[in-house]
């Protein structure tokens, strides 16, 4: 857990939240579960991480506000009445609130913004999801299968660009087909003269 949240103690916990703020309106934040941590991302970089043994509670706060205003057209309109029929905006705003302590004990409360309800219910969703012991269970069992798949034997690596390649040569006409388009015989389409396709 110390090395998941050594990115945030490096310059002290209260600062995550800082880069939170700092983030402009128009770019969001996504908050990536993994087996380990909440990871904070605003599209361009890390911003930090939540460790998911110490997360206590998740909620979802609503910052969304309605304006009333009379507007022009309604006074040239309606007149005085106006007042009584205000032109209605409504600003959708919320933010997900992260309860957790840091492994010394202290209690921290993150909030994320969220700017509209279905993705602010998506987010809190995929969050209270990823707190389950199946859920992380299986992350981790996709992690831990991500890095055998990254790890390829020497002697793979220079067999696997000769298996592999989709196409072959026609060494008497160069015309070039796929591996799949081979006719049964071994004949090029082309010229009809046999391929040595184990050269290739």
């Amino acid at each position: 857990m110390n090395a998941v949240t050594s990115d945030i103690n490096r310059e002290g916990v209260p600062d995550l939240q800082d880069l939170l703020d700092a983030v402009p309106a128009d770019r969001i934040v996504a908050c990536l579960p993994t087996h380990e941590a909440l990871i904070l991302h605003d599209g361009e970089k890390e911003l930090g991480r939540i460790p998911l043994d110490g997360v206590v509670d998740v909620s979802l706060l609503d910052d969304s506000s309605v304006r009333r205003r009379p507007t022009i057209g309604r006074f040239l309109l309606l007149g005085p009445l106006a007042f009584l029929f205000p032109k209605t905006t409504i600003r959708e705003a919320y933010r997900l609130c992260i309860q957790w302590k840091d492994p010394e004990g202290g209690y921290h409360f993150t909030y994320v913004r969220i700017a509209t309800r279905i993705m602010a219910a998506h987010m809190l969703n995929a969050v209270k999801r990823s707190l389950t012991p199946e859920v992380r269970t299986e992350l981790a069992q996709k992690a831990l299968e991500s890095k055998k798949r990254a790890v390829v034997p020497e002697k793979e690596q220079h067999q696997r660009p000769a298996e592999t390649a989709p196409f072959i040569t026609c060494g008497h006409c160069t015309f070039e087909f796929r591996k799949a388009d081979l006719p049964p015989g071994g004949k090029c389409p082309v010229c009809g003269r046999s391929l040595n396709v184990d050269a290739k």
